[in-house]
């Protein structure tokens, strides 16, 4: 008896979902390197199949992927097979899609039987295309089955010509290589892109450009698909970033969950109310600090950065503060309140602006200085306040006592 835990359970078909979207970028790499010009091909989700390729504006490949975590045999009668069947004659039928120029592929995680219809499906060097008619005549004839009658009903509605142009078209992949497996699968495609060692950190943040890609196209009533142009541009992009003189910017747009600018008692921040910075500024600031943080684990995690890299990128900060600080603070009158806050903006604004050095030459994205200034400040290390040190220790022993 199936328990309520296991009825409302989305495993499976969450399973499902990525494993389609998974495949679609698999055999999207395999495809920029088969045609002639990626900008011409396009790749959709959901649209036209679970997976389909278009040329010049005419369906080239459709694709059915059908995920099973548990092994099995993809029968004759099987509800995945004639599912299939139904969803690819309903669009022969409509018109949308012509045998005679589409290939059809069902890819699925099951065994295959040894002789019968499914048999007669798998890839061939030839395809006797009578004895597949007449198997699919016959258990379309049938009316047992009432889950594939609407299948049966499809198929028998189509011409005898297009049944025979449709069976020709049709290839079974069974045994296909499970969600993990695939993930492997676009490494290989990957090797000539990305130096070895850094292969698991170029094919997760790709995949990851790839989801946010196709979210967008199947969330627009618009654009449905992806060009492969835009694929290879990704590529490009990464492949710039994974650079002697580059790094990966994985948190330009990322956030905290929470924010609490007025409760925030980290030092950076306090460094930050010393010297007049507003609420808003402050919250920026807040921003960049996770960023950066956030930034330099994964680096260090991935294995993008080499050992001592970043402790020599925080000491060059160090030294740019202690550059702009030097020429700011020595002429401050420490005993007026104003002239301190102006002048420790001053060495804030510079720091975060013509300051905000990058960690290798060709990475300019400036939140991972930004934020790293603050890193350096809520240590102590720097600060903007003149008298920042005796200051911000006075809070501590205060709030010690």
């Amino acid at each position: 008896m199936t328990s309520k835990a296991n009825e409302f359970d989305a495993t499976a078909p969450m399973l499902g979902y990525l494993y389609q979207a998974r495949y679609a970028l698999f055999l999207s790499l395999q495809k920029i390197r088969e045609v002639q010009d990626p900008d011409e091909c396009f790749v959709s989700i959901e649209k036209l199949d679970d997976i389909a390729f278009e040329t010049g504006g005419n369906p080239a490949d459709i694709l059915q992927t059908k995920y099973h975590g548990t092994e099995g045999n993809l029968t004759d009668r099987s509800a995945d097979l004639w599912k299939t069947i139904r969803v690819w004659a309903e669009g022969i039928t409509k018109g949308g899609l012509d045998p005679a120029t589409t290939n059809f592929t069902l890819i699925t995680t099951q065994s295959a039987p040894d002789t019968g219809l499914v048999a007669a499906l798998l890839p061939a060097s030839f395809r006797d295309i009578k004895t597949a008619r007449d198997l699919l005549d016959g258990i379309a004839a049938e009316t047992s089955n009432a889950t594939n009658l609407p299948a049966y009903a499809g198929y028998n509605a189509l011409l005898d010509w297009q049944k025979d142009q449709l069976i020709g078209s049709i290839n079974i992949l069974c045994r296909s290589a499970s969600i993990l497996d695939v993930a492997e699968l676009i490494k290989k495609e990957l090797r000539t892109t990305a130096e070895k060692r850094h292969i698991d950190a170029f094919s997760t943040r790709l995949e990851g450009e790839w989801f946010k890609r196709f979210i967008s196209a199947m969330s627009s009533s618009d654009e449905k698909e992806v060009c492969l142009g835009e694929v290879v541009a990704i590529i490009d992009d990464l492949r710039s970033q994974f650079s002697l003189t580059n790094l990966t910017a994985d948190y330009a747009d990322a956030e905290p969950e929470d924010i609490d600018v007025d409760g925030d008692d980290r030092n950076f921040v306090e460094q930050l109310r010393l010297v007049g910075i507003p609420n808003q500024a402050i919250r920026f600031a807040i921003i960049n600090y996770y960023r950066a943080c956030e930034q330099r684990s994964r680096w260090s995690r991935d294995g993008l950065v080499k050992p001592g890299e970043l402790k020599s990128y925080l000491k060059r900060l160090e030294e740019e503060w202690l550059n702009h600080s030097s020429l700011i603070l020595p002429d401050v009158d420490t005993s007026n309140v104003e002239q301190c806050r102006k002048s420790g903006r001053d060495v804030y604004g510079k720091c975060q602006n013509e300051g905000a050095l990058a960690i290798r030459r060709d990475f300019n994205h400036p939140y991972v200085a930004r934020g790293s200034y603050h890193t350096l400040a809520d240590e102590l290390k720097i600060g903007w306040h003149p008298n920042y040190q005796p200051l911000l220790l006075k809070e501590d022993n205060k709030g010690a006592a």
